[in-house]
């Protein structure tokens, strides 16, 4: 008889032998945590705490499966409930298996479903969506989301591998170079037809900041429009800016100019600096619905560029761009502007890189084509695009006509064609160029600099 010492080793060995044999054995779970590197450009840092995707050896023992694993990205409440920051902001992400199956899913709170982010490749032309690109060579992918109803957004990986968060891109989609555009002075002058019936784009009748709303969107660049919402054009104005909004496309994005274009001690007193900078804001909220991404005016633009200590003192906190203005070239205006932490904006700055109004009202009629003048905005433009800066761009729909600054036809200088939309041609529909309007693109730039990517931390402001 085997002694009992003996019995038992045998009965564990055929033990171990039947459990291999049927697999029985209870699976483990191994995590694998990556580190991320410091987000030197935009003040966010990845600690090791940072999300990873866990994996778990699938039943035949042999290969490993992805469980789906969160990211949570949240922004201060304060400045979320006062600014929405609906934007979508680009976070790069290391992953380390990337597939057709590969999915990024998305939702702002528990109790709402998972909702899948829409796939973009390189080859897609896309500016402010929601979504999702991946470049498997570089084992990265550019998870563009925006904030909707509440501070934080809740990122799951499905089949990636292993995930590790990046950064937050300079530009949105991590695009090359910005194209930001805006116009002044919809209501200020009585000469362009403010609250005109639409008679069409190259109509002297029409509305000109209505067409320069149309001729924007025929060319994929969302602009800006300053306005000034007590001068001239009553109801009727808002009703023509409402159906430029209403089409839903994110053409253009009203800012505010002041309610009668002041620029002086003087007229600003006439009814106070509040009166015209925020009432101004306020008229635009009151008469507007369906702003894109959200109710909020992000930018005031400062009526002939005008400054002073009282200025500052009733634009703080109100906006997030304070936007300057000379009528010069200013080459070296290609960057974010600074934040102002006492009075909590951008600003004052934004210079125009290149002027277009002296190029165009030197010619007669204003704004007709001449090659030569094309060249020079598109040589501006190039130069910006190369250095992979923003180009700021602005014009006054008030100093032309309809039929001449819009007109679409070939070029033949002082004959036919328009040197502003042949410029157009030139600038748009580029896929490494992020096209937006100034007051999204500084919207993006507060969340890029202050969100939290899970076990983010904030480094100090810039």
């Amino acid at each position: 008889m085997m002694p009992p010492a003996t019995i038992t080793v045998w009965i564990s060995v055929i033990a171990v032998l039947l459990s291999v044999a049927r697999g029985s054995e209870e699976p483990s779970v191994s995590a694998t945590i990556t580190p991320s590197r410091p987000n030197t450009a935009e003040g966010i840092v990845a600690t090791e705490d940072s999300p990873v995707t866990t994996r778990v050896p699938s039943e035949d023992g042999q290969r490993s499966e992805d469980v789906p694993h969160d990211f949570v990205i949240s922004i201060d409440e304060p400045m979320w409930r006062k600014w929405g920051f609906e934007y979508p902001v680009t976070y790069v992400f290391r992953v380390s298996d990337i597939s057709r199956k590969t999915t990024v899913l998305r939702r702002s709170a528990d109790s709402e479903p998972w909702r899948p982010l829409e796939r973009k490749t390189s080859e897609d032309f896309f500016n402010g969506d929601e979504c999702v690109r991946f470049e498997p060579d570089k084992m990265r992918a550019y998870v563009s989301v925006g904030f909707g109803k509440t501070n934080l957004i809740r990122l799951q990986f499905v089949d990636a591998g292993t995930v590790t968060f990046d950064e937050a891109a300079k530009y949105y989609d991590a695009r090359k170079a910005a194209y930001t555009l805006s116009n002044d002075n919809w209501g200020r002058k009585s000469g362009a037809n403010p609250g005109a019936p639409w008679r069409g784009i190259t109509d002297d009748a029409s509305d000109k900041y209505q067409a320069s709303v149309h001729a924007c969107r025929m060319y994929h660049l969302p602009v800006s429009i300053g306005v000034n919402s007590r001068m001239y054009g009553k109801q009727a104005i808002w009703e023509r800016m409402q159906e430029e909004l209403d089409r839903g496309d994110r053409s253009w994005e009203p800012v505010v100019h002041t309610r009668r274009h002041p620029g002086s001690v003087k007229t600003y007193s006439a009814d106070g600096y509040s009166q015209e900078i925020v009432g101004c804001s306020d008229d635009i909220l009151q008469n507007l619905r369906s702003i894109p991404y959200g109710q909020h005016v992000f930018e005031f633009i400062l009526p002939y560029g005008y400054q002073d200590d009282a200025v500052e003192r009733a634009a703080a906190g109100e906006f997030l761009f304070v936007r300057d203005w000379d009528g010069r070239d200013h080459p070296t205006s290609i960057d974010y502007v600074p934040w102002n932490s006492e009075h909590r904006y951008y600003g004052i700055g934004g210079f125009q890189t290149k002027s277009y109004d002296p190029v165009m009202e030197a010619r007669r009629p204003k704004g007709r084509y001449y090659a030569k003048d094309v060249a020079v905005l598109n040589e501006a433009f190039d130069a910006v695009y190369r250095q992979g800066g923003i180009f700021y761009a602005m014009w006054h729909a008030d100093r032309y006509e309809n039929s001449v600054l819009y007109d679409s036809r070939s070029g033949v200088d002082g004959v036919a064609g328009s040197t502003l939309m042949q410029h157009f041609a030139h600038v748009a529909n580029r896929r490494d160029v992020w096209y937006v309007a100034n007051g999204w693109l500084y919207s993006y730039r507060y969340v890029a600099q202050h969100a939290k990517v899970d076990g983010a931390v904030q480094e100090s402001q810039p």
